[in-house]
């Protein structure tokens, strides 16, 4: 089966603070690209849903800001992972700088 990706993901096990419609919340990266996220989360979001976030996936390393919206949701079957959902973000806009506050 040929790889549908347009990027080459990384697995981790790095957390990540995320915002959206319902509020924020600590989720668990699964895997990052240049394009994307896969995170565990213990909040239901729903797809089409604006993101934002931040997180670091090296130590001492500045962090990550991005925004994207949820490109898809599954219910989390594995519980010996945390979260209750899993879902993938894509990515609209990735930077080093912190977003502009008003």
């Amino acid at each position: 089966m040929k790889e549908k990706r347009k990027f080459r993901r990384f697995e981790t096990k790095d957390t990540a603070s995320l915002e959206t419609k319902t509020g924020k919340q600590k989720t668990l990266l699964v895997d990052i690209s240049l394009g994307g996220m896969h995170i565990l989360l213990d909040n239901e979001i729903k797809t089409g849903d604006p993101v934002s976030g931040e997180f670091t996936i090296k130590p001492n390393a500045k962090p990550f800001y991005v925004t994207g919206e949820v490109a898809w949701v599954k219910p989390q079957l594995d519980k010996s992972n945390k979260g209750n959902f899993r879902a993938g973000i894509k990515f609209t806009k990735v930077s080093t700088l912190p977003p502009l506050t008003s």
